[in-house]
Protein backbone atom coordinates (compact mmCIF):
# COMPACT_ATOMS: atom_id res chain seq x y z
CA UNK A 1 0.00 0.00 0.00
CA UNK A 2 1.34 3.42 -0.93
CA UNK A 3 1.38 5.99 1.87
CA UNK A 4 1.50 9.76 1.39
CA UNK A 5 4.81 11.32 2.35
CA UNK A 6 4.40 13.53 5.40
CA UNK A 7 6.77 16.09 6.86
CA UNK A 8 7.93 15.58 10.44
CA UNK A 9 9.25 18.28 12.72
CA UNK A 10 12.45 17.87 14.73
CA UNK A 11 10.35 17.42 17.87
CA UNK A 12 8.25 14.67 16.27
CA UNK A 13 11.39 12.95 15.00
CA UNK A 14 12.91 12.93 18.47
CA UNK A 15 9.73 11.58 20.04
CA UNK A 16 9.61 8.80 17.47
CA UNK A 17 13.31 8.02 17.97
CA UNK A 18 12.87 7.74 21.72
CA UNK A 19 9.69 5.66 21.41
CA UNK A 20 11.38 3.23 19.03
CA UNK A 21 14.50 3.02 21.22
CA UNK A 22 12.45 2.33 24.36
CA UNK A 23 10.41 -0.31 22.54
CA UNK A 24 13.55 -2.01 21.21
CA UNK A 25 15.12 -1.97 24.69
CA UNK A 26 12.01 -3.49 26.28
CA UNK A 27 12.03 -6.37 23.79
CA UNK A 28 15.84 -6.57 23.66
CA UNK A 29 15.88 -6.03 19.92
CA UNK A 30 19.04 -5.11 18.06
CA UNK A 31 18.92 -2.73 15.08
CA UNK A 32 18.78 -5.66 12.65
CA UNK A 33 15.72 -7.05 14.45
CA UNK A 34 14.04 -3.64 14.52
CA UNK A 35 14.67 -3.17 10.80
CA UNK A 36 13.18 -6.59 10.04
CA UNK A 37 10.05 -5.91 12.08
CA UNK A 38 9.48 -2.48 10.50
CA UNK A 39 9.88 -4.04 7.06
CA UNK A 40 7.49 -6.90 7.87
CA UNK A 41 4.81 -4.64 9.31
CA UNK A 42 4.97 -1.72 6.91
CA UNK A 43 6.56 -3.03 3.72
CA UNK A 44 9.24 -0.34 3.88
CA UNK A 45 12.53 -1.67 2.50
CA UNK A 46 15.12 -2.05 5.28
CA UNK A 47 16.68 -5.36 4.38
CA UNK A 48 20.32 -6.32 4.68
CA UNK A 49 23.18 -4.45 6.27
CA UNK A 50 22.02 -1.13 4.82
CA UNK A 51 18.72 -1.39 6.67
CA UNK A 52 20.46 -2.32 9.92
CA UNK A 53 22.81 0.65 9.67
CA UNK A 54 20.00 3.02 8.85
CA UNK A 55 18.00 1.97 11.92
CA UNK A 56 21.12 2.05 14.11
CA UNK A 57 21.91 5.62 13.02
CA UNK A 58 18.35 6.69 13.72
CA UNK A 59 18.35 5.10 17.18
CA UNK A 60 21.67 6.77 17.98
CA UNK A 61 20.42 10.15 16.76
CA UNK A 62 22.98 10.29 13.95
CA UNK A 63 22.14 11.80 10.57
CA UNK A 64 18.76 13.15 9.57
CA UNK A 65 16.60 10.42 8.06
CA UNK A 66 14.17 11.01 5.20
CA UNK A 67 10.50 11.67 5.83
CA UNK A 68 9.47 8.38 4.22
CA UNK A 69 11.67 6.47 6.68
CA UNK A 70 10.22 8.44 9.61
CA UNK A 71 6.74 7.70 8.27
CA UNK A 72 7.48 3.97 8.28
CA UNK A 73 8.64 4.21 11.90
CA UNK A 74 5.44 6.08 12.83
CA UNK A 75 3.24 3.48 11.11
CA UNK A 76 5.08 0.68 12.87
CA UNK A 77 4.74 2.27 16.30
CA UNK A 78 1.04 2.97 15.70
CA UNK A 79 0.63 -0.74 15.05
CA UNK A 80 2.55 -2.62 17.72
CA UNK A 81 1.33 -2.77 21.33
CA UNK A 82 3.54 -1.78 24.25
CA UNK A 83 5.06 -4.54 26.40
CA UNK A 84 2.84 -6.09 29.11
CA UNK A 85 -0.33 -5.08 27.27
CA UNK A 86 -2.30 -7.95 28.89
CA UNK A 87 -1.51 -6.56 32.34
CA UNK A 88 -2.76 -3.15 31.26
CA UNK A 89 -5.90 -4.73 29.78
CA UNK A 90 -6.62 -6.60 33.01
CA UNK A 91 -6.11 -3.42 35.03
CA UNK A 92 -8.55 -1.50 32.82
CA UNK A 93 -11.06 -4.36 32.98
CA UNK A 94 -10.86 -4.33 36.80
CA UNK A 95 -11.24 -0.55 36.83
CA UNK A 96 -14.47 -0.71 34.81
CA UNK A 97 -15.82 -3.83 36.52
CA UNK A 98 -19.35 -3.52 37.96
CA UNK A 99 -19.67 -6.34 40.53
CA UNK A 100 -22.89 -5.00 42.11
CA UNK A 101 -24.81 -4.44 38.88
CA UNK A 102 -26.50 -6.84 36.48
CA UNK A 103 -23.83 -8.72 34.61
CA UNK A 104 -23.77 -8.76 30.84
CA UNK A 105 -22.53 -12.01 29.33
CA UNK A 106 -19.89 -11.00 26.79
CA UNK A 107 -18.93 -14.50 25.65
CA UNK A 108 -21.50 -14.52 22.80
CA UNK A 109 -19.65 -11.50 21.36
CA UNK A 110 -16.32 -13.34 21.14
CA UNK A 111 -14.95 -13.99 17.68
CA UNK A 112 -13.26 -12.36 14.73
CA UNK A 113 -14.55 -9.18 13.16
CA UNK A 114 -13.86 -7.18 10.04
CA UNK A 115 -13.52 -3.54 11.06
CA UNK A 116 -14.68 -0.74 8.76
CA UNK A 117 -14.39 2.98 9.32
CA UNK A 118 -16.54 5.68 7.81
CA UNK A 119 -16.75 9.47 7.61
CA UNK A 120 -20.53 9.42 8.16
CA UNK A 121 -20.54 10.98 11.62
CA UNK A 122 -18.06 13.68 10.69
CA UNK A 123 -20.59 15.33 8.38
CA UNK A 124 -21.94 18.65 9.61
CA UNK A 125 -25.43 17.81 8.35
CA UNK A 126 -26.59 14.23 7.96
CA UNK A 127 -30.22 13.30 7.38
CA UNK A 128 -29.57 9.91 8.98
CA UNK A 129 -27.87 11.37 12.04
CA UNK A 130 -30.83 10.88 14.38
CA UNK A 131 -31.10 7.24 13.41
CA UNK A 132 -27.41 6.60 13.84
CA UNK A 133 -26.41 8.65 16.84
CA UNK A 134 -29.39 9.03 19.19
CA UNK A 135 -28.54 6.98 22.27
CA UNK A 136 -29.96 9.13 25.06
CA UNK A 137 -33.60 8.03 25.26
CA UNK A 138 -34.45 5.19 27.66
CA UNK A 139 -36.54 3.50 24.99
CA UNK A 140 -33.67 3.59 22.50
CA UNK A 141 -33.71 0.77 19.96
CA UNK A 142 -30.92 0.29 17.44
CA UNK A 143 -33.27 -0.43 14.52
CA UNK A 144 -33.55 0.94 11.98
CA UNK A 145 -29.93 1.90 11.61
CA UNK A 146 -28.93 3.71 8.45
CA UNK A 147 -26.35 1.98 6.31
CA UNK A 148 -22.95 3.62 6.17
CA UNK A 149 -22.56 5.76 3.07
CA UNK A 150 -18.96 4.64 2.74
CA UNK A 151 -17.07 1.70 4.24
CA UNK A 152 -13.29 1.83 4.40
CA UNK A 153 -11.63 -1.49 5.25
CA UNK A 154 -9.49 -0.90 8.34
CA UNK A 155 -8.40 -4.15 9.96
CA UNK A 156 -9.35 -7.35 11.73
CA UNK A 157 -10.27 -7.45 15.42
CA UNK A 158 -10.52 -10.57 17.55
CA UNK A 159 -12.34 -10.72 20.89
CA UNK A 160 -11.83 -13.53 23.37
CA UNK A 161 -12.73 -13.93 27.07
CA UNK A 162 -10.40 -12.38 29.61
CA UNK A 163 -10.09 -14.73 32.58
CA UNK A 164 -11.45 -13.52 35.93
CA UNK A 165 -13.09 -10.42 34.45
CA UNK A 166 -16.39 -9.46 32.84
CA UNK A 167 -14.41 -8.40 29.79
CA UNK A 168 -12.93 -9.52 26.49
CA UNK A 169 -9.30 -9.31 25.44
CA UNK A 170 -8.86 -7.50 22.13
CA UNK A 171 -6.38 -8.45 19.43
CA UNK A 172 -5.90 -6.25 16.37
CA UNK A 173 -4.44 -6.68 12.91
CA UNK A 174 -4.65 -3.21 11.35
CA UNK A 175 -3.59 -2.99 7.70
CA UNK A 176 -5.03 0.38 6.65
CA UNK A 177 -3.35 2.66 9.18
CA UNK A 178 -3.58 5.72 6.94
CA UNK A 179 -7.34 5.08 6.50
CA UNK A 180 -7.08 5.27 2.74
CA UNK A 181 -10.67 5.60 1.43
CA UNK A 182 -9.73 3.61 -1.67
CA UNK A 183 -9.28 0.47 0.45
CA UNK A 184 -12.64 -1.28 0.63
CA UNK A 185 -11.61 -4.96 0.67
CA UNK A 186 -9.62 -7.10 3.07
CA UNK A 187 -6.32 -8.67 1.97
CA UNK A 188 -6.13 -12.43 1.50
CA UNK A 189 -3.32 -12.59 4.03
CA UNK A 190 -3.89 -10.45 7.08
CA UNK A 191 -1.03 -9.24 9.29
CA UNK A 192 -0.67 -11.20 12.52
CA UNK A 193 -3.11 -10.11 15.21
CA UNK A 194 -1.50 -8.82 18.42
CA UNK A 195 -3.06 -8.35 21.85
CA UNK A 196 -3.85 -4.68 22.11
CA UNK A 197 -6.59 -3.90 24.62
CA UNK A 198 -9.85 -4.70 26.36
CA UNK A 199 -13.62 -4.72 25.67
CA UNK A 200 -15.99 -4.02 28.59
CA UNK A 201 -19.66 -3.17 29.20
CA UNK A 202 -20.09 0.58 29.48
CA UNK A 203 -23.18 2.61 30.18
CA UNK A 204 -26.37 2.19 32.20
CA UNK A 205 -26.95 -1.51 32.91
CA UNK A 206 -30.73 -1.46 32.58
CA UNK A 207 -30.88 -0.18 29.02
CA UNK A 208 -32.49 -2.53 26.51
CA UNK A 209 -29.46 -2.16 24.26
CA UNK A 210 -26.14 -2.69 26.09
CA UNK A 211 -23.28 -0.45 25.12
CA UNK A 212 -19.60 -1.27 25.22
CA UNK A 213 -16.25 0.44 25.50
CA UNK A 214 -13.25 -0.97 23.66
CA UNK A 215 -9.83 0.55 24.29
CA UNK A 216 -6.70 -0.53 22.44
CA UNK A 217 -3.16 0.77 22.58
CA UNK A 218 -0.06 0.78 20.43
CA UNK A 219 3.29 2.26 21.35
CA UNK A 220 2.39 5.55 19.70
CA UNK A 221 -1.33 5.99 20.25
CA UNK A 222 -4.44 4.64 21.92
CA UNK A 223 -7.81 4.06 20.28
CA UNK A 224 -11.20 4.39 21.95
CA UNK A 225 -14.27 2.65 20.51
CA UNK A 226 -17.79 3.29 21.87
CA UNK A 227 -20.01 0.52 20.53
CA UNK A 228 -23.50 -0.99 20.56
CA UNK A 229 -24.98 -3.98 18.76
CA UNK A 230 -27.09 -3.26 15.68
CA UNK A 231 -27.49 -6.67 14.05
CA UNK A 232 -27.53 -10.35 15.01
CA UNK A 233 -26.78 -12.04 11.68
CA UNK A 234 -24.05 -11.32 11.04
CA UNK A 235 -23.35 -9.98 14.52
CA UNK A 236 -22.56 -6.30 13.96
CA UNK A 237 -21.34 -3.62 16.36
CA UNK A 238 -21.54 0.05 15.40
CA UNK A 239 -20.17 3.12 17.12
CA UNK A 240 -17.51 5.80 17.25
CA UNK A 241 -13.73 5.72 17.05
CA UNK A 242 -11.36 8.26 18.57
CA UNK A 243 -7.57 8.38 18.35
CA UNK A 244 -5.51 9.64 21.27
CA UNK A 245 -1.95 10.69 20.49
CA UNK A 246 -0.05 9.59 17.47
CA UNK A 247 2.16 11.44 15.05
CA UNK A 248 1.41 12.12 11.42
CA UNK A 249 -2.36 11.58 11.69
CA UNK A 250 -3.37 14.65 9.75
CA UNK A 251 -6.61 13.42 8.18
CA UNK A 252 -8.98 13.66 11.15
CA UNK A 253 -10.86 16.89 11.77
CA UNK A 254 -10.14 19.06 14.79
CA UNK A 255 -13.04 19.77 17.16
CA UNK A 256 -13.46 21.53 20.48
CA UNK A 257 -15.07 18.32 21.79
CA UNK A 258 -12.30 15.83 22.69
CA UNK A 259 -14.73 12.94 22.13
CA UNK A 260 -16.08 14.17 18.81
CA UNK A 261 -15.62 11.00 16.74
CA UNK A 262 -12.74 10.91 14.31
CA UNK A 263 -14.58 8.15 12.45
CA UNK A 264 -17.61 5.97 12.71
CA UNK A 265 -16.62 2.33 13.21
CA UNK A 266 -18.44 -0.88 12.29
CA UNK A 267 -17.38 -4.38 13.36
CA UNK A 268 -18.90 -7.29 11.41
CA UNK A 269 -18.26 -10.78 12.77
CA UNK A 270 -16.92 -13.25 10.23
CA UNK A 271 -16.65 -17.02 10.20
CA UNK A 272 -13.29 -18.55 10.99
CA UNK A 273 -11.77 -21.90 10.12
CA UNK A 274 -11.96 -23.19 13.69
CA UNK A 275 -15.25 -21.70 14.83
CA UNK A 276 -18.64 -21.15 13.30
CA UNK A 277 -18.87 -17.49 14.28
Amino acid sequence: MAYPTETYSDEERERLRKALADYADALRLKPQGVALKIMQETGYALDGDAGRKRVARFLDGEHRQTDDFIGAVARYLRKVPPPQIEESAATLAAFFSRPYLRKIDLKPLAGRYHAYVSYDRRAEVDEGEAQVTTLSAWEFKPQPVAELTDKIAYGTIELRPLDKYDALLVSEAIFNLSIDPQVTAFPNRMPEAVDAGVFVPFGHTERAVPRFLMATKSVLESRLYRLYQVNDDPLTLRGELNFNGGIGRVYTRDSADPLFPDYEIELVRVKTDNADQ
